[in-house]
């Protein structure tokens, strides 16, 4: 865990922007935590993941570890063991249904940056890696259910499936212009708070061909200025090629996980920052001498996005190491494809 970052008892409110997943997630009010109910198992990859960083940064190349790629581990969250947290149940709990507490008092919770921290207008597209949806504990049915998902969608085909996307709504009132299957009235929802959204029927009617339209839209779907859509492209292509190079490397088995990206779709935030995106963030450092300063002075230490996008590897509730085993064929497969549609959006 980076111990860098210290963070206090805080009151949680429902995340502001999903596209996928389970339902739940939360953030804290000042939208730099993202809080989730997690499995031991998930819990258990980030400690190895981040075990794995053992030197300082500058003896392994950014974007060589898959630590690299994940949110910034902060910790766990028991609210129903501690003893403290209980005493504060109020700050916490603060009469909303959807607050931390009343998720599940006994759960634990996986503590990461909020990715999205920062952002004004984020755009989010949210991509499954893999052609196996199902692990080892799976039953029966949930092992047929998966391989027809699998099968009837770019899981199979491709090695990746769009799972879910959230653009701003700069259509003028209008829906984006339907993919080849893809009826945009059926799979595409207009918020309240200015977006569009895009659920899992809009990423398994696409095929081959038609996902690149997808992609397309993620990427060129916005009012930003063709030299801006193009260096995020570029970012993102440099990006893929670096994260495909860390998985050959990397024996492990994650079985869906996803990709997330996010682009700021704020043109205004782009001047702000003169157009610089870096492609990666700096590796953060464990440094328990930083940690007691930061106590002393009493720092809580947020964490503050300068990227104007990124791509984040996340959702390991189904994910280990595999020493001796080599890499995830499936993990390959797809960002291999996804390099390839890349290339001509």
């Amino acid at each position: 865990m980076y111990k860098g970052f210290l963070f206090m008892v805080t009151p949680f409110v429902p995340l502001q922007h999903q596209v996928a997943g389970h339902n739940g997630s939360m953030q804290s009010v000042d939208g730099s935590l993202f809080c989730k109910a997690a499995k031991h198992r998930e819990i258990k990859f980030y400690n190895d993941s981040h075990g794995k960083m053992m030197d300082p940064s500058d003896s392994l190349a950014l974007g060589s570890l898959l630590i690299d790629w994940m949110p910034v581990y902060l910790g766990t969250l028991d609210p129903g063991l501690s003893d403290e947290l209980s005493s504060k149940k109020s700050d916490i709990v603060d009469g909303n249904q959807n607050t931390l507490g009343k998720v599940g008092q006994n759960e634990t919770f996986l503590v990461l940056e909020n990715v999205l921290y920062g952002y004004r207008k984020p755009n989010i597209m949210d991509i499954k890696l893999g052609n196996i949806l199902y692990d080892e504990t799976a039953d029966k049915a949930k092992v047929e259910r998966m391989k027809e998902v699998s099968r009837s969608t770019t899981s199979g085909s491709l090695s990746f499936r769009i799972c879910g996307v959230q653009i701003s709504d700069d259509f003028h009132g209008e829906l984006p212009a339907s993919i080849e299957n893809c009826k945009m009235e059926d799979v595409c929802h207009r918020k309240p708070d200015g977006y569009l959204t895009f659920d899992k029927r809009f990423g398994r009617s696409l095929t081959e061909t038609s996902v690149r339209d997808a992609l397309r839209l993620f990427f060129r779907g916005n009012c930003l200025a063709k030299v801006i859509q193009d260096k995020i492209v570029d970012n993102f292509v440099i990006r893929l090629q670096t994260l495909y190079n860390c998985l050959l490397d990397t024996e492990v088995r994650i079985i869906s996980g996803s990709l997330l990206f996010v682009l700021e779709d704020d043109e205004q935030r782009w001047k702000d920052m003169e157009y610089e995106d870096p492609v990666l963030e700096e590796r953060l450092i464990d440094d328990s001498d930083d940690e007691e300063e930061e106590e002393e002075e009493g720092g809580g230490g947020s964490i503050i996005s300068s990227s104007l996008s990124c791509l984040k590897f996340i959702d390991f509730a189904h994910a280990r190491y595999t020493p001796g085993e080599g890499y995830d064929e499936g993990l390959i497969k797809g960002v291999e494809n996804l390099l390839k549609l890349m290339a001509d959006i």
